[in-house]
């Protein structure tokens, strides 16, 4: 039986649409209204008795204490509204979710690689805080407007210490947890991670690769006793088909012992296939391997005559088939998120590459490369976002205004959909200040747009507005 649940009235936010529900809690898009800002406003379903309200209570202080990773969702606010639903004011990820890159095997094995070392950082920074994610799956890794893939859903996470509960999605679940002998661990994590970027090359979880089965006993039979199923992309190297192995052991002790140790492994596969380093993001631990500065050193020479292995410097250069493979995934503002994936949220630079540093950027410390890396500006939304539907009402005429003009501003929109986390319209860019566009289907049409500068940073968030349709006379 469906709940519905009406939007809650927020000091300081305007309801905009519902995104989504589940069950337990519904999501809501609402506006800020200081600082200006979409944001997700996640509402509990029933009306908190003290042991909900304690669940809520303990998933938003574990968000907040681990939102200054930039590969975490982030949580702004969280209390108890008027007619006693808990909810959580979170950062907006309007690029939906990694299911859909999954389901289309869309991604190339550098990025993956890339994805994975991030998350690997998030997920070391829960479990040094004693924090245990248990349902790490493709859903559960979401996109933000500015193209970061941010780790989300700690709603079943637990204290290190807390033996009672568990909440692994049975596809990406270890063996032990299946066989009751754990209920989660850093390890169990690790293994859910492991699987998830096995999913994003495989097109689904690893034990439904290949051996298909039919039905959730059958599934985790195989997870249990069956050996893992090669990936079997003439893309994805040995080397990375082995560091997933590894995390996937069906024996715990077999594993990586810490998410670091996974984030450093995929670190240096990466470097050997690719020539180039995605940074780990985690507070008190170096970027790079204790290695790195000998590993470029001696590719120097390797990969200088041999430029073209080189796939991505920055995402600045990304190809334009590694863009459509990411469009998949990232629909909104995808031209012009993907630029700056790390630059929005981070002071180390996105890769290193062993074939373009000299001798003095190599004898640099990896504090010095750090802060060598500048955040960019942020560049402002767009003020006064509002639209008009036609006397027809066929149409609806949006218009806004640019608050810090710039030569070469232009402006990038897209409807919102009903659904967040399967947004699949295009971005399209104008250099007005208004748009013209059929109206959608249903009682109100939402856009977003952002301003691009002629360097193709855009706007830290969109401005969003919906326009209801007018009632028929």
């Amino acid at each position: 039986m469906s709940v519905t649940i009406v939007p809650p009235q927020l000091p300081g936010y305007d309801f905009v649409q519902r995104l989504g529900s589940g069950a337990a809690a519904t999501v809501f898009l609402y506006n800020q209204r200081m600082p200006q800002r979409p944001v997700a406003v996640k509402v509990s379903n029933a009306t908190l008795e003290p042991r909900a309200a304690a669940a809520f209570s303990r998933e938003a202080n574990f968000m907040a204490k681990l939102s200054s990773n930039p590969y975490i969702l982030s949580v702004y606010d969280a209390g108890v509204s008027a007619n006693g639903h808990g909810f959580m004011v979170l950062e907006y990820a309007s690029g939906g979710s990694y299911n859909s890159a999954m389901k289309s095997r869309s991604m190339s094995c550098e990025q993956v690689l890339d994805l994975g070392i991030k998350l690997a950082g998030a997920l070391y920074t829960a479990h040094r805080n004693n924090i245990i994610h248990h349902d790490i799956k493709p859903s559960n890794i979401l996109i933000t407007t500015q193209g970061l893939p941010v780790l989300s859903d700690f709603g079943i996470s637990t204290d290190v210490y807390d033996r009672a509960a568990t909440g692994f999605s049975l596809p990406w679940a270890p063996p032990e947890v299946l066989e009751h002998r754990t209920n989660g661990s850093e390890t169990a994590d690790i293994y859910s991670l492991a699987a998830t970027l096995y999913a994003l090359l495989a097109g689904c979880s690893p034990y439904q690769h290949e051996y298909h089965p039919h039905t959730s006993s059958e599934l985790a039979e195989l997870i249990i006793n069956q050996p893992l199923p090669r990936i079997g992309r003439p893309d994805v190297p040995a080397t990375v088909e082995s560091v997933l192995g590894k995390a996937l052991s069906k024996n715990p002790d077999q594993r990586y012992y810490s998410a670091l140790e996974f984030a450093r492994a995929m670190q240096r596969v990466q470097h050997e296939e690719y020539g180039q380093i995605t940074p780990l993001v985690a507070e008190g631990i170096p970027p790079y391997p204790k290695d790195a500065k000998r590993r470029i050193k001696n590719a120097t020479n390797t990969h200088t005559s041999n430029r073209t292995h080189r796939t991505w410097l920055k995402p600045a250069i990304i190809t334009g088939a590694a863009l459509a493979a990411i469009a998949v995934a990232t629909s909104t503002f995808v031209f012009a998120v993907l630029p700056h994936m790390d630059s929005a949220s981070t002071t180390t630079p996105t890769h290193v590459d062993a074939s373009g540093v000299d001798d003095s950027t190599r004898n640099r410390s990896n504090t010095d490369d750090s802060a060598a890396a500048t955040l960019n500006n942020q560049i402002p939304s767009p003020e006064n976002l509002s639209g008009q539907y036609s006397q027809d009402g066929s149409s609806v005429t949006f218009t806004w205004t640019n608050p810090d003009p710039q030569n070469g501003d232009s402006y990038a929109w897209s409807f919102i959909q009903s659904t967040a986390a399967d947004q699949s319209v295009q971005t399209t860019t104008t250099t007005d200040t208004s748009i013209t566009v059929d109206a959608q289907d249903g009682a109100q049409t939402c856009i977003q747009v952002s301003i691009v500068r002629s360097n193709r940073q855009m706007s830290t968030s969109p401005a969003v507005a919906c326009t209801a349709k007018p009632e028929s006379d």
